[in-house]
């Protein structure tokens, strides 16, 4: 567990650290333009590469897959490190986003594989926490990095946590049902390798990774950098169809080698899950990108104070995360946390829309809080799902598709805010300050605005300007209200499926037993009890 929190908590601070540092970078490298890109690339690599990684989980050791892919982390945040320009910086996103997308996963699998079915929830919600932690530190170190030394520290602070995972993960995680030697050799090099490219589903990544890339793009131009009727957003959606088309029937024809098997989305609850996972996730994405934006512009702290005051909602999601885990393997169901989770956020971020000029720090404090508190209770329950209602080689399938949904969020809403934030703004300042280019305001980025506008054009304009700015903002928790209330859907579908088992099957087996290799007896009752889920 010391090992699978260390790793997620490396994955916790790059998520989150950044949402800070944006609108420096923003202004640094005159990006503004590029706000979305930063978190996509990552959001998007993540989502192509999260079912390549649930099929290799299920068929490859688990210690070396998930070394590898903690190695990819790190690669990408040298290379976001050491960015020189724009595109650099999101070209080492991306990379970091297939290393986070095996990593995620396999902390997942890895406590599926460790522990029974009655205590996973308990250590998942340990799990989630690690991450809840560095997203409560991240903001304020990312803040501190920016403010105090350099952004590119928020990068390179996770070569030194990524080795120290590496370590521990290496010499003290042992896992259960790995090859012997002895197996591993009779298998042979050759046909190992074999077996790797032939289970694996090259194709459906290579198609999944345009059509994420189109759809982004044409959700990103279209209506604010060109028109919709422009050919390059047609182009850009009629690429994102027909490759779509193509990934669905690889899927398809592909039966179980595929890396999205049909009949894992059949079941009831992967479906309820990916559902209330993809809103959750792109709401969540949304909120922890444009909360810092609307503290650094409208109410004009630095990165570091913004930082500190997203601690509100990080501190709550954390707490709540930790006692929802407690409470599921206690009651041994999931389902009322989720609809719970609904209701929270979705009252949370209705008032959270409200935010204005002279948003009082209680209010901002009081509705994070609310929010994180609600966010926390719904964040682990759709994986906790998958790892009760499925069996063997399923669970890391279904768990990657849960996690694909909820990056997918993310990726896709993140465009979407971008285009609904950055129309909105330029309609507002035509509006509102006629006399000064929309193109200059953005170009300028969106940390120190207040200042600079106010040297230039005077403090009339520049309310103006930062009322517009808020304007545009409400329109993406706009969204985020939206996204919440479609959650619960998710929640009335799931299936009421108990995480418990009887006191007979807890016991593990017995040491004459583990010397013969004997599988202890379960309850008959609990046997046709799984007999009659199964075949339903």
């Amino acid at each position: 567990m010391v090992g699978l929190m260390l790793s997620v908590f490396c994955l916790g601070l790059d998520r989150s650290i950044l949402a800070t540092a944006i609108p420096k970078i923003t202004t640094e490298f005159e990006s503004l333009n590029d706000i979305a890109w930063y978190g996509s690339a990552y959001l998007i690599s993540t989502c192509c590469f999260q079912l390549m990684f649930g099929k290799l989980y299920a068929t490859f050791p688990l210690k070396t897959i998930f070394l590898c892919a903690l190695g990819l982390f790190e690669v990408g945040s040298i290379f976001c490190a050491a960015a020189p320009n724009s595109v650099t910086l999101i070209i080492g996103r991306a990379i970091a986003g297939i290393g986070c997308a095996g990593v995620l996963c396999g902390g997942v699998v890895i406590i599926t594989v460790s522990l029974p079915l009655h205590k996973r929830p308990k250590y998942a919600g340990i799990f989630s926490a690690a991450s809840g932690v560095a997203q409560i530190l991240a903001p304020t170190l990312g803040g501190i990095f920016t403010d105090r030394a350099t952004w590119r520290w928020c990068f390179w602070i996770n070569l030194p946590l990524g080795a120290v995972t590496a370590a521990v993960v290496l010499f003290l995680v042992k896992m259960p049902g790995q090859p012997t030697a002895e197996e591993e050799q009779t298998d042979g090099q050759l046909s190992r390798l074999r077996s790797f490219f032939s289970k694996l589903d090259v194709m459906g990544t290579v198609l999944l990774m345009p059509c994420m890339v189109c759809l982004n793009l044409a959700l990103q131009w279209g209506g604010t950098t060109l028109p919709w009727s422009d050919w390059r957003v047609i182009l850009s959606l009629i690429m994102f169809g027909v490759t779509f088309i193509l990934w669905s029937y690889v899927q398809y024809s592909r039966g179980d080698q595929a890396t999205l098997p049909v009949r894992i989305m059949k079941q009831r609850s992967v479906a309820s899950g990916t559902w209330f996972s993809f809103s959750h996730g792109a709401l969540r994405s949304l909120i922890i990108y444009y909360i810092p934006i609307w503290f650094q512009v409208v109410k004009d702290t630095n990165a570091e104070q913004s930082g500190i005051n997203f601690l509100a909602a990080s501190i709550a999601m954390v707490a709540s995360v930790i006692l929802t885990g407690q409470l599921t393997s206690r009651i041994g169901y999931y389902v009322p946390q989720m609809l719970c989770s609904t209701a929270i956020v979705s009252i949370s971020l209705g008032l959270i829309y409200r935010y204005n000029l002279d948003t009082t720090p209680a209010y901002w404090a009081g509705t994070l809080v609310m929010f994180g508190f609600g966010s926390g209770m719904g964040q682990q329950q759709p994986v906790t799902a998958c790892q009760t209602v499925l069996k063997g080689r399923d669970v890391p399938l279904g768990t990657s598709t849960v996690l694909l949904a909820q990056t997918l969020g993310g990726a896709v809403f993140l465009a979407v805010g971008q285009n609904v934030f950055q129309s909105r703004l330029v309609e507002q300042l035509s509006q509102k300050v006629p006399n000064i280019d929309p193109t200059t305001v953005l170009e300028h980025g969106a940390s120190g605005l207040e200042a600079a506008v106010t040297t230039q054009y005077g403090d009339a304009s520049a309310l103006a300007i930062l009322g517009a700015y808020n304007d545009a903002i409400q329109r993406c928790f706009l969204i985020c209200v939206i996204l919440s209330c479609l959650t619960i859907f998710g929640g009335l579908t799931m299936e009421w499926v108990s995480v418990k088992k009887p006191e007979t099957d807890r016991q593990g087996p017995t040491p004459q037993q583990e010397q013969t290799g004997e599988q202890p007896k379960t309850n008959t009752n609990e046997a046709k009890s799984e007999k009659n889920h199964a075949g339903r």
